[in-house]
């Protein structure tokens, strides 16, 4: 994925999560997951595949409905957990601050869940 793709795509996650991660109308947000978890997983990078599958339970536990807050509060931390170990890393280093951006939003959201 070149720079500025890469650019692109997080700052459309971020903006979906600044925007809350329980809101009417997931469409845009599970639009945002099922692309970082395909290009993650075709990434084939060891520090890149545990976070496509996160995002992918993620994702199916959006669809189900019923999803339970503490759950997705959960996951969401544990996403953000990987994506600061990624910022800190040599394949985070060219967008290293926009990842601890979307991790500081995925711990924030996912604590918020995760407390209710």
């Amino acid at each position: 994925m070149a720079a500025n793709e890469t650019d692109a795509a997080l700052d459309q996650a971020v903006a979906v999560l600044q925007g809350g991660v329980e809101r009417p109308g997931m469409e845009g947000a599970l639009r945002v997951i099922e692309t970082w978890e395909q290009r993650l997983a075709a990434s084939e990078s060891p520090e890149l595949i545990p976070i496509s599958d996160n995002l992918a339970d993620l994702r199916i536990q959006l669809l189900a409905g019923d999803s339970d807050p503490a759950a997705v509060g959960r996951l969401l931390v544990t996403l953000g957990e990987q994506v600061e170990s990624v910022a800190e890393s040599d394949i985070g280093a060219p967008v290293a601050d926009r990842l601890s951006q979307l991790s500081a939003l995925l711990t924030d959201q996912g604590n918020a869940l995760a407390n209710r």
